[in-house]
């Protein structure tokens, strides 16, 4: 390149640095919200000739898809009022050449291609046909983004989250256009740990950060972004479940024992765990004196049984052994051998305890009973007496044999209402020298018929006198 050439270089370079021209500065498509705002970032340029006609009296003019028509101006920032098609306001200082728009309480007929257009005084009129900006107004919400960061690093699979691994789940959003401004918010089936938020120019950033635990497994976390608008509020959200591994751990067990003794281990784990049965050091196996089975409760848990003959349960050692991937756990079961004998010793030690104490409480019950009813029978009258026994000796016959007197009694009601008592008494045995006379009763009055005959004659004539016996003197008195 010679001299010349170099110096027509240097020219058309300078022409370009000091000869402006009209340009402006536009995104190429905005997103907003029906029912909110839309902020359009602007700034423009004009040729060098034009810089003394830009005052601060000079307005911003924007078109909707035509540029050519003054019936496609829908807003004029030098309008006293705002009967436009949109309602806004130029944040920006045109005179600083920043054209940046706000549009307010935006719809869906809001959507299209907007160009801006300059005018100012003197000459200064320029409408930026080549560049123009696309509004997309929606009615619902993107759904925010979710990662999952695991030890500071993304991670695309969700099911190679450690127990114990430090875990960050960040939602981001892009902000739209609102007042109040949009928030990101957590929700979960779990605690819920402590949030981070960043806001930026366009984008909302919430990180939720915590240490992977068996408790997050299978837990799912929601993300949702929400906008404060006039009419209603809208939400987004997006979820994400972990997967978190984690060792065996074994909970509910336990063991009883009839003629067999059985034990049951259950576990949980992720991967699911698998459980082996140890006697004495010693895996076990299903055989004639063992029998192990298996309940599947989930996809991380089981319940593992073993049946042991009782001849076995001497080897008081009984473990459960459960291993995945991520570890293993063992559990130790004290197994206690109680002989058959001892057993039915026990039994009937407590069988005949049963029985004693049921025929005590039979005897106390029937002496309480009698003890009741004697009290009710009490005397009435005191003339009444207990059944005594009279002896009665005839002393006009003293060489007769006494006999035996049986008495019976009868009850007769004097005018009086007093009872008089008969008893007969045979002589007929000679034998006896005495004679006795009982009679029973708890009458006022007793009285006594005695018979006399010989004895041994069925026919003899008998003779009868009746006592009266007086109950206070013991004396009778013969009739």
């Amino acid at each position: 390149m010679n001299t010349a050439e170099k110096i027509i270089s240097v020219c058309f370079l300078l022409q370009g640095v000091c000869c402006r021209d009209f340009s402006i500065s536009l995104p190429e498509k905005i997103q907003a919200l029906s029912g909110s705002c839309v902020i359009i970032k602007c700034r423009f340029d004009i040729k060098e000739s034009y810089d003394k006609d830009l005052t601060e009296r000079a307005a911003g003019v924007w078109y909707k898809d035509r540029h050519d028509k003054s019936s496609s101006i829908v807003f004029n920032s030098s309008a006293s009022t705002q009967n436009f098609f949109i309602k806004g306001n130029i944040t920006g200082q045109l005179i600083d050449k920043d054209c940046t728009t706000v549009f307010y309480d935006v719809t869906s007929n809001h959507s299209g291609q907007y160009f801006f257009r300059i005018e100012s005084e003197g000459e200064l009129r320029w409408t930026y046909k080549e560049n123009s900006v696309s509004v997309d107004v929606i009615e619902t919400l993107e759904n925010p983004r979710v990662v999952l960061y695991v030890d500071g690093q993304e991670l695309q699979d969700q099911q190679k989250v450690f127990e114990g691994r430090s875990v960050s789940l960040r939602c981001s959003a892009k902000t739209l256009c609102s007042s109040p401004p949009a928030t990101l918010t957590w929700s979960s089936t779990a605690r819920i740990p402590h949030s981070e938020s960043i806001n930026l120019k366009e984008l909302i950033i919430s990180d939720l950060n915590f240490t992977a635990a068996q408790r997050h497994h299978r837990v799912t976390f929601t993300c949702s972004i929400s906008y404060q608008l006039q009419d209603n509020n809208k939400t987004a959200n997006s979820s994400i479940t972990l997967h978190v591994q984690y060792a065996p751990q074994i909970s509910n067990s336990s063991c009883s024992s009839t003629d067999v003794t059985v034990c049951f281990c259950e576990v949980d784990g992720n991967p699911s765990p698998e459980v082996e049965w140890h006697l004495s050091g010693c895996p076990v196996s299903n055989s004639s004196n063992t029998l192990i089975s298996e309940e599947r409760l989930s996809n991380t848990s089981l319940r593992s049984f073993i049946s042991l003959h009782q001849s076995l349960t001497h080897t008081n050692t009984l473990l459960c052994v459960s291993k995945n991937t991520r570890g293993a756990s063992t559990l130790q079961f004290h197994l206690v051998f109680v002989p058959q004998k001892e057993i039915y010793i026990l039994i009937g030690a407590a069988a005949g305890a049963l029985v004693i104490v049921l025929l005590w409480a039979v005897t106390y019950a029937y002496t309480c009973v009698r003890r009741k009813n004697n009290e009710k029978i009490q005397p009435t009258n005191q003339e009444e007496g207990a059944n005594e026994s009279v002896e009665n000796t005839d002393e006009e016959n003293q060489d007769d044999s006494a006999n035996n007197v049986i008495i019976s009694s009868a009850g007769a009601t004097t005018a009086n209402q007093k009872s008089i008592i008969y008893s007969s008494i045979d002589f007929s045995n000679s034998e006896s020298r005495s004679q006795q006379v009982v009679s029973v009763s708890c009458l006022l009055a007793d009285y006594a018929v005695v018979q006399h005959g010989s004895g041994g004659a069925a026919e003899a004539e008998f003779s009868e006198r009746v006592f009266k016996i007086d109950r206070s003197t013991g004396e009778s008195e013969s009739r």
